[in-house]
């Protein structure tokens, strides 16, 4: 017999075989369909099965058993080795077990994932587990790291174990210690700054992560990352003595500011409605009260420290919705405190007049604050959300009550301190 490997009536008989084989784990089973068979290719094939193969006319179509195949050039001299080897050498390079490689692949990304998932940042942030799965539902973080998810998501879990930022900084001060001491990590459209994105959106219940500059920084910003010290701010009130208007102090007023005495007590609220009615109603006469105005601000955060650290216990209230008990869950976390009027009695007080709660609500497993989570489910049962400017007259006199009950110390202070404009510590 003449024919060899890569001879022309072999060399397309096992170029096919080839193909095959590396589907198959490189293991000679199943038959090989071959179309429009040549002469040279019948007689090569005719000589080297004999009665295991049935000739056929040329430009037939026909199916080798590669068992047999197998068993023949094994008993071929001119081919040792066997099926492999001789398609190996009619290709000219190795064969490569597909199945195998798949395997292997498919057991370092199952690995890859394991890795992630038990990353210290699931443990602050539960809701980063549900992200994770869509990670890799959609191929995001495959996309965005240049096809290593598991890169650029461990990077974005270092960046998310430490956030919310405590004390609030800048995103560039913030990259350079966190990001490997590249400054530019978390700049616009770098890998690491889509994937971080996107994660804090769905820790923020977004759907979008939002792709304009002020929705970036404002994203940032709600997270302890303020893109400059002036564009994040804060409207408080009451927190000088003497002051009848609120103040918006930015982020850099703020730098340096430890301790902030204004009193045993500090409110927050979530919609700047609120902070316009007790100005008009009480004037000077205000308790400590800051306005979050949605998600609290790196300059909010920053507020609320600084009068905790002087020495007030802060109470927080916002929209009974879920955005809001999620807003007032992160901020309890974050700065302490307590909810103010958000028990499941104050929201049925107005539940009546809200307005209905669209697509179902099953928020409460996410909320760690245990007076949030009855709420929530409160909420989920009764199908409405209470706004906060449903509350003003309540929380006004819940206002007035913390002015009269204010200690005597703090209200010879408020009347005969002289009103200042500027911050001072």
């Amino acid at each position: 017999m003449s024919e060899r490997p890569g001879a022309a009536g072999l060399s397309r008989v096992l170029a096919r075989a080839a193909d095959r084989l590396e589907r198959n784990g490189l293991s000679p089973t199943g038959r090989l369909n071959l179309t429009g068979l040549g002469e040279p290719e019948i007689r090569a094939l005719s000589g080297l099965l004999g009665a295991r193969w049935r000739p056929v006319l040329p430009g037939s179509s026909a199916s080798v058993d590669l068992a047999a195949l197998e068993a023949a050039i094994r008993a071929s001299p001119r081919f040792p080795g066997g099926l492999v080897a001789a398609c190996t050498q009619a290709r000219g390079a190795v064969l490569v077990d597909r199945r195998a490689t798949r395997l292997t692949a498919a057991g370092a990304r199952e690995r890859g994932w394991a890795g992630l998932r038990a990353h210290p940042a699931l443990e602050r942030h539960r809701e980063l587990a549900t992200w994770l799965d869509r990670e890799r539902s959609t191929g995001s973080a495959a996309r965005t790291g240049g096809g290593d998810p598991f890169g650029v998501l461990g990077r974005a879990l270092d960046v998310l174990a430490a956030l919310p930022a405590d004390p609030p900084q800048t995103l560039a001060r913030f990259a350079a210690t966190r990001c490997g001491g590249d400054a530019h990590a978390l700049d616009r459209d770098r890998p690491l700054d889509s994937t971080v994105r996107r994660a804090l959106a769905h820790l923020d219940g977004d759907r979008q992560s939002g792709t304009g500059s002020e929705a970036r920084r404002a994203r940032y910003d709600r997270w302890g990352l303020g893109s400059d010290e002036l564009s994040s701010t804060v409207l408080c009130h009451g927190i000088w003595p003497g002051a009848s208007q609120p103040r918006v102090l930015t982020l850099r007023e703020l730098r340096g500011v430890g301790a902030l005495p204004c009193g045993s007590t500090v409110l927050t609220c979530e919609n700047p409605d609120v902070v316009a009615a007790a100005a008009d109603a009480l004037g000077s006469a205000c308790p400590p009260l800051v306005c979050t105005n949605g998600w609290p601000s790196s300059a909010c955060v920053r507020l609320l420290r600084a009068t905790i650290a002087g020495g007030a216990t802060a109470s927080h209230h916002g929209d009974m919705d879920p955005e809001g008990l999620r807003i007032l869950d992160r901020l309890i976390a974050t700065t302490g405190g307590r909810p103010w009027r958000m028990s499941p009695v104050d929201y049925l007080r107005h539940a009546d007049a809200g307005a209905a709660l669209t697509g179902g609500y099953a928020g409460a497993a996410t909320l760690n604050d245990a007076a949030l989570a009855a709420l929530a489910q409160v909420m989920a049962q009764t199908g409405r959300i209470v706004q906060e400017e449903q509350t003003i007259t309540a929380l006004l006199d819940d206002l007035r009550a913390a002015w009269r009950s204010r200690p005597a110390t703090v209200a010879a202070e408020r009347t005969h301190r002289p009103h200042r404009e500027r911050l001072s510590v």
